[in-house]
Formats: C-alpha cells, sequence, structure tokens
C-alpha cells in the first residue's frame, strides 16, 4: 500500500504495473536491448518520491535484478545507467569496507553496485588528481644534441 509522502500528492509511482520498468527475462537478448527497452522510461523516475523505497525493495544487487529501479538501470544486480537528477542518498549504505576503499575504483564499486560511497571514497573521488613530477634526465645520462 502506498501512502502520500509529505509535500506531493503521489500515492503510487508512475512504474506501477509497468513492464518496462522490469522486462520479462526472454523479452530482451543482451545488454542493448535492455537499455533500448529501459532508457525511455527512466525519466518517469526523477519526480517521483519512492525512489529510496523502490531500490530497498527490489535488493537490485542482492537478486541481480535487471531493470529501472530507483532511477538506475541495473543488469545482473549492477548500475548500468542513471538517469540525470536522481540522487546517491535514495542509494542504500555501504557494508563493511572492501580492500579498494579509499581510491578512485572504491568509488566506482560503491556506484556500480549502487550503494552510497564511503568516506574515504568519497574523499578519494573528490581530491584532484596528483599531478605527475616532472622528470629530469638522471645526471648519468648524456644529452645529445644531434646538429642536422
Amino acid at each position: 500500500m502506498f501512502i502520500a509522502l509529505p509535500d506531493t500528492d503521489v500515492f503510487t509511482p508512475e512504474c506501477y504495473h509497468d513492464p518496462l520498468f522490469s522486462p520479462a527475462e526472454g523479452g530482451w537478448a543482451n545488454k542493448g536491448d535492455l537499455i533500448e527497452m529501459c532508457t525511455p522510461v527512466m525519466p518517469k523516475c526523477v519526480p517521483c518520491p519512492y525512489r529510496a523505497m523502490c531500490i530497498r525493495q527490489t535488493r537490485p544487487h542482492p537478486s541481480k535484478f535487471d531493470g529501472v529501479a530507483g532511477g538506475r538501470l541495473w543488469l545482473g544486480g549492477e548500475v548500468i545507467g542513471t538517469v540525470d537528477g536522481v540522487d546517491d542518498l535514495d542509494l542504500p549504505l555501504p557494508g563493511k569496507p572492501r580492500e579498494i576503499c579509499g581510491s578512485i575504483a572504491g568509488h566506482e564499486r560503491h556506484r556500480v553496485v549502487g550503494e552510497q560511497s564511503c568516506e574515504p571514497c568519497r574523499a578519494a573521488f573528490d581530491s584532484p588528481p596528483q599531478a605527475e613530477p616532472e622528470t629530469e634526465p638522471a645526471q648519468d645520462q648524456l644529452i645529445l644534441a644531434i646538429a642536422a
């Protein structure tokens, strides 16, 4: 049963009983087909007040979900697309830290499995890339100028 959230008059989400949000197995053959079928309906998620609830109820990552949930397109439980205008705060909090947490790769892994980034991964993602130090020729290298 859906109830209207504060400041809305939405009682049922637009995806309710719409098969394009969760296409039946066999209705698509590959990733491209799934993207083609689901991309047109994803903008309906932007104004929806139920995005976080949708992700919690669908549990896309553990259930290996294929389709649209919470403004994201999932394939095998991993995010393969996100509509503009949705917020990561809709996503569940991360579980225990992974070995790669605190790196750009860790931030990407959180995104792929559909969870909020942990603080170390957010810091790694938000920090500017470190510039490579300029290397000078080693003292024992000869610098040759070849005259033409």
